[in-house]
C-alpha cells in the first residue's frame, strides 16, 4: 500500500502482516492496544482506527472486556441443506454448544400472528437461546414453537437441537422452510448477549418450518456476529 494512503490504513496492512508472521490463528488474543501502540509507534486513535477497520473486514474480533483476537475461519452455511446447527458445526471441524436463556409458553402477538398464519394470541414457545462455536458465542436465536403436537416440550432440556428433540420425541419435522438473511445491527440485549457493542454489525436470519400438510411448526429468528457466517449453495446444472 503507498504512502499516500491514509496512516490508520498503511497501519491496517502493518497488523496483517505481523499477525500473519506470528502465524496467528482462530481466537489467538492481540496484545493489548498500548502495547501495540508502542510497537508500530502510533498513536491509540490511529490504532484504534486500524483495528476498527480489520474488525469490519472479519479479520479480528473484539470481546467486550477481553480485548482484540484473530478471527476464527467463518461457518459455511447451505440453507438448501435441512441439517441442524451441531450438525454443521461438527461437519466443519468445530465444537458447538447451545445454552438456553429462557423459555415461556407466550401469547402470539400481531407480527408472530402474521407470519405464522395462527390467530393473535394463540399460545406459543418461545425459546431465547445463545449458540457458540470453539466457545465462542456467535448468535442468539428466538425459536416459537407451535405447541399442538408437543405437549411438555418446555419441561425438556433444550441445550441442544430442538428439531432432533422434535423428532426424537414428538415425530415433528418440517416439509418445507422458507428462509431469509441480510444484514442487521446488533442492538440492546441481544448485542449484550453476544458481548458487543450496541449497534455492531450483525446478520440476520430467519427460518419459517411447516409440516407435510402446511401447518406451521416454527419460526426461528437469529441474530449472528457479522464475521461468523458465509453463504454457500452448491447448484446442479
Amino acid at each position: 500500500m503507498g504512502k499516500s494512503a491514509p496512516m490508520y490504513l498503511q497501519l491496517r496492512q502493518q497488523l496483517v502482516d505481523w499477525i500473519r508472521e506470528k502465524n496467528l490463528t482462530s481466537q489467538d488474543k492481540l496484545p493489548a492496544e498500548r502495547i501495540l501502540a508502542s510497537k508500530f509507534t502510533t498513536t491509540r486513535v490511529t490504532l484504534r482506527q486500524a483495528l476498527a477497520q480489520l474488525e469490519a473486514e472479519g479479520v479480528i474480533f473484539r470481546s467486550n472486556r477481553r480485548g482484540w483476537f484473530v478471527t476464527p475461519d467463518r461457518l459455511s452455511y447451505d440453507p438448501s441443506k435441512d441439517i441442524g446447527f451441531n450438525v454443521y458445526v461438527q461437519q466443519q471441524g468445530s465444537i458447538p454448544r447451545t445454552e438456553t436463556i429462557s423459555k415461556e409458553l407466550i401469547l402470539a402477538p400481531r407480527w408472530l400472528a402474521d407470519k405464522s398464519g395462527l390467530e393473535v394470541n394463540t399460545p406459543i414457545f418461545h425459546f431465547v437461546r445463545r449458540r457458540y462455536v470453539d466457545e465462542r458465542a456467535l448468535l442468539i436465536e428466538h425459536n416459537y414453537i407451535n405447541p399442538e403436537g408437543c405437549a411438555g416440550l418446555m419441561a425438556l432440556n433444550t441445550d441442544d437441537s430442538l428439531w432432533q428433540l422434535l423428532r426424537d420425541q414428538y415425530s415433528l419435522q418440517p416439509a418445507s422452510r422458507n428462509i431469509e438473511m441480510y444484514p442487521q445491527a446488533l442492538v440492546d440485549d441481544t448485542a449484550d448477549l453476544l458481548g458487543v457493542n450496541t449497534g455492531s454489525a450483525g446478520l440476520y436470519l430467519q427460518r419459517i418450518s411447516y409440516d407435510d400438510v402446511g401447518r406451521f411448526l416454527e419460526f426461528d429468528h437469529e441474530y449472528w456476529l457479522h464475521d461468523a457466517l458465509k453463504l454457500v449453495v452448491n447448484v446442479k446444472g
